[in-house]
């Protein structure tokens, strides 16, 4: 319906929606709610209105409140870097567990947070504030993120089925306590923003905290392992205080970051804020109410093509084909993230015979171990320069774009598997970065966009589009990483070179899967009803 229609109908059309005198009262509401609603936020009821007020386009919010709101996610990004690169690689290595539970465990906790972030979305809205929530998803994780690092007490003396346990048990709990954090930091930009540029502000802020943190986690696992003896080579059981000190530091930075956040939210007002939201939703929610009640004499009808619309947008093939377009690209990027490490430690190994040294007395094999905090590092900073760079995507769109980042990333891996020998220079594995780090982010970032565009008016649906996507991808992710350790041998010597294979195959799959979708994806366009497509 347009937004420009009569408030008031004729009497032939009664039947079908509100009463002349409820349409009244009505308006007396809308009238009522003008009156009272003089913040900066009113609703446009324009359709067409594609500009924002001039008083939308100011910000609202301080520096210093800006600074502190990013300080509130900085823990949890510190938590993730470190989960997802070395979680692995210290099970396995300092801890000696093997590989399948290794994978297992990761899988628990992929799947662990996957299911508990709706629910906690959920019961955060309807218990407590979400500061309350920040606190004690803070809480868990500080209790629980060291111990996932830390040697299992009682694991010598204990049963076989205690290990496994106890890091599930750990690792669900940690999960938990993360999404907690993950979904009551987000929730807190409306409640603290007025205008749309204090929202992209501090969306903007966050992910600045977040680039900045995991620079933070690679320069301290250099530092860290960069204090190795020279007589060692892998990683091993001697280096899992290594790993706890490294968790330990980050705990220490991540709680002093969480304490100033909640020390900015006292200084900023934030209970005050938080209730001005409330009230303005509510407002905004009762005049949306009632305009619905004036414009829509035939709402009835309109409420009984609602399902029918939603039903033909979720039987579309497109849906489906921009989800795994999401999947791939994510699957493309975690398996990195997670096999860099593992296989410049197993390059490692291969260097132990190297007795020469370099300058400053560093063998071969010691500059592979720092390789392990090094090399991740110039990957995440040029997957952070290519998602800068991505602004103008819009020139050549964005499935050129995702077109583009596969083949990146295909290049990264064919040159693993076919040009990085165990000797490979420092310049050589920098290289590969670059190439795994932008070909990641851009598949990412086009991925999103896709499937944003694809989208298109059924916002009303995102959210759950959003979830299921997500779930799929931790899901899948888990499952892959089971797998991978399942078949891994049981000695390195059965299989020297397996997580090289690793990461030039499965990465490479999953490139070549998001580049056959990008081109299902194209043929369904052009074969599907424009109806269906944009209902």
């Amino acid at each position: 319906m347009s937004a420009d229609k009569p408030l008031l109908k004729s009497n032939k059309k009664q039947n079908y929606g509100a009463t002349s005198s409820s349409k009244a009262s009505a308006a007396e509401d809308v009238s009522d709610i003008n009156s009272i609603d003089n913040l900066p936020e009113t609703v446009s009821t324009s359709p067409n209105n594609g500009s924002l007020p001039p008083d939308q386009m100011k910000s609202t919010l301080s520096f210093t409140q800006k600074i502190g709101f990013g300080l509130g996610h900085i823990y949890n990004d510190l938590c993730a870097g470190v989960w997802f690169s070395y979680t692995l690689l210290f099970m396995q290595g300092a801890l000696l567990i093997p590989s399948a539970e290794a994978g297992a465990l990761v899988m628990v906790g992929q799947v662990g947070d996957a299911l508990a972030t709706p629910i906690i979305g959920v019961l955060a809205d309807k218990f407590g504030t979400k500061r309350k929530w920040h606190i004690a998803g803070t809480g868990l994780v500080f209790l629980t993120f060291p111990l996932i690092f830390s040697i299992c007490p009682w694991c010598k003396t204990a049963p076989f089925w205690w290990t496994p346990t106890y890091f599930a048990t750990v690792i669900l709990l940690f999960q938990v306590g993360w999404a907690t954090v993950q979904i009551t930091h987000l929730a807190m930009i409306p409640e603290l923003s007025r205008t749309p540029k204090d929202r992209s502000d501090l969306t903007a802020m966050r992910y600045s905290a977040s680039v900045t943190s995991n620079v933070i986690v690679f320069i301290v696992t250099w530092l860290v392992l960069k204090s190795r003896a020279h007589s060692s080579t892998n990683i091993g059981p001697a280096d899992a205080y290594r790993f706890r000190d490294v968790s330990l530091i980050l705990t220490l930075v991540g709680i002093s970051m969480t304490v100033c956040f909640h020390f900015s939210l006292s200084v900023s007002g934030y209970s005050l804020l938080r209730q001005q939201a409330l009230d303005r939703n509510q407002r905004h929610r009762r005049l949306s109410d009632t305009r619905d009640l004036i414009d829509r004499p035939n709402g009835s009808a309109d409420a009984a093509s609602s399902p029918r619309q939603q039903k033909n947008f979720l039987k579309s093939p497109l849906l489906y084909q921009n989800a795994f377009l999401y999947v791939f690209a994510r699957l493309f990027m975690t398996t990195a993230l997670i096999y860099i490490p593992l296989w410049l430690d197993e390059r490692t190994g291969a260097n132990e015979s190297k007795s020469d040294f370099g300058i400053g007395g560093e063998t071969a094999a010691d500059k592979s171990v720092e390789h392990i905090a090094t090399v991740p590092l110039v990957s995440f900073l040029s997957s952070f320069l290519a998602s800068m760079a991505m602004k103008s995507s819009h020139r050549i769109g964005h499935q050129v774009s995702y077109l583009v980042g596969s083949i990146v990333g295909i290049s990264a891996c064919v040159w693993v598997a076919l040009a990085a020998p165990p000797t490979a220079s420092s310049i050589r594995l920098y290289a590969i970065a670059i190439l795994f780090g932008s070909g990641s982010s851009v598949t990412m970032i086009s991925s999103l966009c896709i499937t944003a565009d694809m989208i298109g008016r059924h916002a009303d649906q995102s959210g759950f589009i959003y979830s299921a996507v997500t779930f799929a991808d931790k899901l899948i992710t888990g499952v892959v990483v089971v797998v991978i350790e399942t078949l891994k041998c049981d000695t390195r010597s059965e299989c020297p070179e397996y997580y090289k294979n690793v990461l030039a195959y499965a990465c490479g799959t999953a490139s070549i899967l998001g580049l056959f979708i990008l081109l299902t994806l194209q043929c369904t366009k052009r074969t599907t009803p424009r109806q269906v497509v944009a209902t």
